[in-house]
């Protein structure tokens, strides 16, 4: 009987793995009528819920694969149900024990830390990205999300000093540059966030964020041309975007070319109605 749960569940997990949700789902519910409380597969059956989003069956499940004994992974998955029903403290409770029972799980912290980022604890997302960086991963991502954090309490030094190690990997190269000109913008710093902000698009040219940050860049440095060469970049790929085109509108209005901002802010009018701010 354990030989046929564990095939069916096995079969579930292919199925699974190939997209075929339907299907998974079958053999997962079929292997429970055989065995109610087989924990991996109560597991993969949240898992397949979570995939769904359907964070309640999913809670349900990952609680019941976890009932007999605590386990790091179905608490890590818990956890992530939990956190997407917006359920964030018991999120928070789950991650905590999953690391616990198992310190070594670099998604549990990773997820751990994650949490605290959303919920704005940048001090506490600090001191975990730290601790995966020195005793876990050097991984330029982890890198990026404390120099994120750091950011956001101001440490700009700190900051600076962790990103220019996460630079000098290609992966996620651009970022690194990306927020070394956010802290030179913030610090007054414009021609060294204009350096950085450049290196970014030499690498991810059609990034909206990197041209929006790039046109305030120039805007902070009184070159409006190079600001509208940015916003109509932008406005080529998608002339619908009317959060670009409005504050192209502002900026042309705030350097005294009355009838180009109107222009900009009749389109906004005509392809958004509801824009408040053109209005």
């Amino acid at each position: 009987m354990e030989k046929q749960v564990e095939e069916l569940n096995n079969e579930g997990v292919r199925f699974f793995m190939n997209g075929n949700l339907v299907e998974a789902k079958s053999k997962y519910l079929e292997a429970l009528k055989i065995s109610p409380g087989h924990a991996t597969t109560l597991n993969n059956l949240g898992m397949l819920y979570l995939q769904e989003k359907d964070f309640e069956k999913a809670e349900m499940y990952f609680l019941e694969a976890n009932k007999e004994k605590d386990n790091p992974t179905y608490l890590l998955n818990l956890g992530h149900a939990l956190a997407n029903r917006n359920l964030l403290d018991q999120a928070e409770e789950c991650y905590l024990k999953s690391i616990e029972l198992n310190p070594n799980s670099l998604m549990a912290w990773k997820s751990l830390a994650s949490l605290c980022q959303f919920r704005k604890k940048f001090s506490e997302s600090v001191k975990i990205w730290e601790n995966m960086i020195q005793n876990y991963s050097r991984d330029p991502y982890y890198k990026i999300q404390l120099a994120k954090d750091l950011i956001e309490l101001t440490e700009y030094q700190y900051a600076l000093n962790v990103l220019s190690q996460a630079a000098r990997s290609e992966k996620y190269q651009e970022l690194a540059w990306y927020y070394t000109a956010v802290i030179h913008l913030n610090s007054k710093n414009f021609g060294l966030a204009e350096s950085a902000i450049n290196k970014s698009l030499a690498l991810k040219p059609d990034n909206e964020p990197f041209r929006i940050l790039a046109a305030t860049v120039y805007l902070s440095l009184s070159q409006l041309n190079q600001a509208l060469f940015h916003w109509d970049y932008l406005l080529r790929m998608n002339e619908n975007n009317h959060k670009i085109r409005t504050d192209k509108a502002v900026a042309l209005l705030a350097h005294g070319y009355k009838g180009e901002a109107l222009a900009e802010l009749n389109l906004v009018i005509s392809g958004d109605q509801e824009n408040v701010k053109a209005v």
